[in-house]
């Protein structure tokens, strides 16, 4: 037996379920706690309330701003918003305009209406005006003909760049679409009572420049008449459209 070795084999078992009841330490009834998908079920609703409010503000103020612009009062907001657009078209600011007496330089503030026509004389072009210009700067000069040493092709692109007042009518000659009348293939003044300048009176104008002329005379109808036209009324906003602006 002294020398025999016995082995064995020892088993332990644990039986934790008996022992700790780890199911029964969670309560679901708790009145004191309120469920996961109840909480979760509220914000929720919360949030979808607060998206259709939102939504229905925003469908009210689409819903307002289309009976605005199915309305007159949108049409008349339009029609100013474009007389007054056509207004700064045929009345622009002035422009300064730089050229020179006896070599002494002198600049003025010049308004494009005023300018009846230019005409080229070798080098020099002159420009006509209805009536005295004064310099604003420089040396004192008063005169309703001034001098201009540039091309025309740069005064027009300078002083009428939307091509509403002045019109080519040959290499050497601008005019001022206001001040003329087309008889047969000639330009004559159409107030020679108050225009002085004789040379400005019986302009001769080419062919191709013709039909421009007669196209931007036109325009300048169309403009004059339509900002000759007054829209007045008295608006109320009534729950129909059809009625809510009165003449």
């Amino acid at each position: 037996m002294a020398g025999l070795v016995l082995n064995s084999t020892a088993v332990l078992r644990l039986n934790f379920c008996t022992k700790l009841n780890i199911c029964a330490s969670i309560s679901a009834t708790s009145p004191s706690c309120n469920p996961l998908a109840a909480i979760l079920n509220k914000h929720s609703m919360t949030s979808k309330d607060e998206v259709i409010k939102k939504l229905q503000k925003e469908n009210r103020q689409l819903k307002k701003e289309n009976n605005y612009f199915k309305s007159p009062l949108f049409l008349w907001d339009t029609c100013e918003i474009v007389k007054e657009e056509y207004s700064i078209l045929l009345n622009p600011p002035n422009k300064e305009f730089k050229t020179t007496k006896n070599q002494k330089a002198c600049s003025f503030e010049i308004n494009i209406n005023d300018i009846i026509c230019i005409l080229s004389s070798g080098k020099t072009k002159w420009i006509y005006f209805n009536k005295p210009q004064s310099s604003s700067t420089g040396i004192r000069h008063v005169s309703d003909k001034l001098s201009y040493t540039g091309n025309l092709a740069d005064f027009l692109k300078e002083f009428d760049r939307p091509s509403i007042h002045l019109c080519q009518i040959s290499r050497s000659v601008i005019v001022n679409i206001f001040y003329y009348f087309i008889d047969r293939n000639k330009l004559k003044l159409i107030d020679t009572s108050n225009l002085q300048h004789s040379e400005c009176d019986n302009l001769s104008i080419s062919s191709e420049n013709l039909e421009s002329f007669k196209s931007r005379k036109s325009t300048i109808g169309n403009l004059t008449s339509f900002l000759k036209i007054e829209f007045r009324g008295n608006y109320s906003p009534l729950n129909s459209l059809d009625d809510s602006f009165e003449f």
